[in-house]
């Protein structure tokens, strides 16, 4: 047992180095929230074990659970490596475990008992996993507790949103790095690959995280004339042709013609926190057709972001956006081409890149002061391009304010 981190041990985890620790009351805050939605629902206890969950309730990502009681103390059973992650943990009680099979008799232990009711993630746990905690738990009734995080997370503290706007300066810097070294001539991956080596190199922590099945997210997405035109299996407007069957989407090793539209949609992530934005290249001067379906793409966008303020719901920004494509005239291009289009135009983004809220169809949660998405209005003619743009915001009390502070115009490389 750790309480406290004095016999660790010294840890080399240099601030000056960029590795900053999450802040104990930052984590204490969240415990306490979680704490109170867990008595508000009548739920004994909770045990989190994906990782990003768990990250947030601890500010860890080493491997290990979180028993977190509606009243009392949570206990972190850490697996490995119990003495880093006793390090960074911002939970008092730290126990090392060797295998989840002792969580139960940890929690009786320092709980004093086996909780009648046991809180579980049924959004993302394997069928195995949530079998197996049954077995452990035997005779404790086990419940979906998922929401009730997600729901937390979706309001981000001061501190997230303080890291959040610093990814979206990273990002501003990358995308202007992008314009001065974009050629003709120059694949999409290595255009990729260029712009990815600035993002390291400011910080970028290189993964994007999705919290889905048989979903992925990268940085990568760069589709240039014809690659912008074709499908793929991701939950998006357009897919891109991407390197091969098994990865069959983003960049591609097609070379960038000069005056054709180069989509870019690159995340960005510091300190486990997301942003996403897209703009436009091209290599010349775009043609004016194209220009001017742009420009169509980005009144949708000030529209949507004009109408976003709290207790508006994600149903209301959907169809305000639609609104708009059917007065330009684009509605059968937008969000995708006919039989392919998609049913949002915004995605909630935080620790995970489709965190709530969600800017959809049918989605009528309302937008709360402290909430982060991304909005993406794109449009797709098919086999010839795809035109889009796409800033990460954070709803304040008056509206929006964007979190990519980018120039929003489309990018003329020489």
């Amino acid at each position: 047992m750790a309480r406290g981190d004095k016999h660790l041990g010294p840890l080399f985890y240099p601030a000056m180095y960029g590795y900053f620790l999450v802040p104990k009351d930052e984590i204490t805050r969240r415990v306490s929230h979680l704490q109170k939605a867990l008595r508000e629902n009548r739920i004994e206890s909770s045990l989190w074990i994906q990782k990003i969950d768990v990250f947030y309730l601890t500010g860890t990502l080493q491997r290990s659970y979180l028993f977190v009681p509606a009243t009392g103390e949570p206990i972190h059973l850490i697996k490995k490596d119990f003495k880093r992650g006793a390090h960074e943990s911002r939970i008092d009680l730290k126990v090392p475990i060797r295998s989840r099979k002792e969580i139960p008799g940890v929690i009786r232990r320092y709980y004093g008992k086996t909780p009648k009711t046991v809180g579980l993630e049924a959004d993302v746990l394997p069928y195995q996993e949530w079998y197996g905690m049954a077995e452990m738990f035997d005779g404790s009734q086990l419940k979906d507790v998922s929401a009730l995080l997600l729901h937390q997370r979706s309001i981000k503290s001061p501190y997230e949103i303080s890291i959040m706007a610093k990814a979206g300066r990273v990002g501003q810097q990358v995308y202007e790095h992008g314009r001065k070294i974009l050629k003709e001539g120059m694949t999409e991956i290595a255009f990729a690959g260029e712009m990815m080596a600035k993002a390291f190199e400011l910080g970028h922590e290189g993964l994007l995280r999705m919290r889905s099945l048989n979903d992925e997210s990268y940085c990568w997405h760069v589709l240039s004339g014809e690659s912008g035109g074709i499908v793929s299996y991701l939950n998006a407007p357009m897919g891109g042709l991407g390197l091969s069957p098994a990865f069959p989407v983003g960049a591609s090793r097609k070379p960038i013609h000069r005056y054709e539209p180069v989509m870019v949609d690159f995340g960005i992530c510091l300190r486990g926190y997301q942003i996403d934005e897209t703009r436009m290249f091209c290599v010349g001067t775009l043609p004016n057709r194209y220009r001017d379906l742009y420009r169509s793409i980005v009144r949708i966008h000030h529209a949507i972001l004009s109408a976003a303020r709290p207790g508006v719901r994600g149903k209301d920004l959907f169809e305000t956006g639609m609104e708009v494509a059917e007065k330009e005239g684009i509605a059968d291009i937008y969000l995708g081409p006919p039989g392919n289009k998609v049913t949002f135009v915004g995605h909630g983004i935080g620790l995970e890149i489709n965190d709530p809220p969600f800017i959809a169809k049918r989605d009528i949660t309302p937008l709360k002061e402290g909430m982060t998405f991304a909005l993406e209005p794109k449009l797709v003619l098919e086999g010839e391009t795809a035109i889009g743009i796409e800033d990460t915001v954070v709803v304040t009390r008056g509206g929006i304010r964007r979190l990519t502070p980018l120039r929003q115009t489309v990018f003329h490389a020489p």
